[in-house]
């Protein structure tokens, strides 16, 4: 019996010995990975992050623009956010809602991979046009690096919708997308009734100085101040001008006046528009145009940013311009109240005092 039990006694030795790195092994198995989610960009490439996004950089040039898509998130307010500039020349939402930025300052929009780096981002934004000066530069060292072109409305919608999966939220791209069609609808009914000989034509110029003199242009067809006239119910007369597509282009005066259109307004991204109007209004060659005789020239509105570009604020752009040009197809449409709902429904603001500097601002900018 005792050898026999011997033998019993030493292969559950041998057992035991050889179970016990497994079991070991095992529990480090069994513990749970960090979660990794994986979204496609604007590129088309794919880009993984894992665990809580504590930490986000917002870099390059056009900063603003992937900043805005951003911040419509809850989550942001938890976040670590480090931004490039974003003050375009009238005012910067983001000293509003986050007092520190005047304080911590901010990011130049040329800002070089070891910087970044520096600041341990668990999440890099910028813009598609950032490519090579950020893009390339990052990825060799395994930087989740997100990219968003956001130049059309239908490409606010579906890139919210790839960043949501990066923040594990699907619930705001789609309230957020729900709150954009909620504004377009309302518009794409009335213009709907009108007919092709109902629509104004329009003439929509970026006004800039320079060593002072004043450059008029006009942006390409496709852009989104284009598409924004059309939806808004007018012709853009600058549509069949032959001019550049990927920039914009100056346009002369003779060519401003051979268009003649019954309704202008000036585009004013880094100043108040009021000075370029006071100078038309003292020249008697604009005096001859029929938008300056009739008093339809006017600046196009803005708070700390001006609407008519590719920016989460084409929508108060789209609703302005149709209300704008005619009036009879939106009687109680109140500009004021959008841009506080735009504000509240979007980003969450609350605050009455920035509420108001806003619309303060909006009301400062819009001159006949």
């Amino acid at each position: 019996m005792k050898p026999k039990l011997s033998r019993i006694l030493l292969v559950l030795m041998c057992v035991f010995l050889v179970s016990q790195p497994l079991v070991a092994r095992g529990a480090i198995e069994t513990s749970t990975p960090p979660e990794t989610r994986t979204a496609i960009d604007a590129l088309g490439r794919k880009v993984t992050v894992s665990g809580d996004l504590g930490r986000v950089l917002v870099v390059g040039r056009a900063a603003v623009m992937p900043a805005d898509a951003l911040f419509l998130f809850p989550a942001a307010k938890n976040m670590e956010i480090v931004l490039a500039k974003t003050d375009q020349g009238l005012g910067d939402y983001f000293d509003l809602i986050r007092p520190e930025y005047k304080i911590t300052g901010r990011l130049g929009q040329q800002v070089g991979a070891e910087e970044i780096i520096a600041h341990g981002p668990d999440l890099v934004l910028t813009k598609s046009s950032n490519y090579d000066s950020v893009v390339a530069l990052l990825e060799p060292f395994g930087i989740p690096v997100f990219v968003m072109d956001l130049e059309t409305p239908q490409a606010w919608k579906s890139e919210i919708v790839e960043l949501g999966r990066l923040l594990d939220d699907a619930e705001t791209p789609r309230r957020i997308i729900e709150a954009f069609e909620e504004r377009e609808q309302a518009v794409d009914a009335a213009i709907a009734t009108l007919d092709e000989s109902q629509r104004p034509s329009v003439l929509m110029m970026q006004a800039a100085a320079s060593d002072g003199v004043t450059a008029f242009s006009v942006s390409p067809k496709d852009w989104i101040q284009t598409s924004i006239t059309l939806r808004a119910g007018g012709s853009p007369v600058w549509m069949d001008a032959n001019l550049a597509a990927n920039s914009w282009r100056k346009v002369s005066f003779e060519q401003i006046a051979a268009w003649n259109p019954s309704t202008m307004f000036l585009i004013s991204y880094k100043s108040p528009a009021s000075a370029f109007l006071q100078a038309i209004g003292a020249s008697p060659q604009w005096q001859q145009l029929a938008a300056t005789r009739t008093g339809t020239i006017g600046s196009t509105p803005a708070d700390v940013m001006n609407y008519f570009q590719s920016d989460s604020r084409w929508i108060l752009a789209l609703q302005w311009l149709a209300a704008e040009l005619h009036p009879n197809l939106f009687p109680d449409f109140d500009m004021e109240a959008e841009i506080r709902s735009f504000y509240t429904d979007f980003y969450g603001l609350e605050s009455e005092e920035i509420l108001e500097a806003l619309v303060h601002a909006y009301r400062s900018s819009v001159s006949r």
